[in-house]
């Protein structure tokens, strides 16, 4: 009876994801030492887009903070449309958003 039960069960592998760049399935994550997300009252987020390849969280978060109080960055796996990378900037206490 243990053949048969044995005989029962194949070995699946799992499928590769699409759209992931060298298995990297997070995303590239940069925030300040004193952020905390439970307090997002005074946050504006900021979108980008049009950056280099090879910059990432760490490198738009240190060209951020020449404007500003910068709390976090994010870069997502995924891609527009057009294939191109985006992002967010989270600003805090921003005066004027233009």
């Amino acid at each position: 009876m243990e053949e048969e039960a044995d005989q029962q069960w194949q070995t699946v592998k799992r499928r590769n994801k699409q759209g992931t760049k060298n298995n990297q399935i997070w995303p590239d994550i940069a925030t300040a030492t004193n952020y905390r997300k439970d307090n997002n009252n005074d946050l504006i987020t900021f979108f980008f887009t049009n950056f280099p390849e090879n910059f990432g969280a760490k490198a738009m978060f240190n060209a951020f903070q020449h404007y500003g109080n910068i709390m976090e960055v994010v870069i997502p796996i995924k891609r527009d449309r057009r294939g191109r990378r985006f992002g967010f900037a989270r600003f805090k206490r921003v005066l004027d958003s233009r």
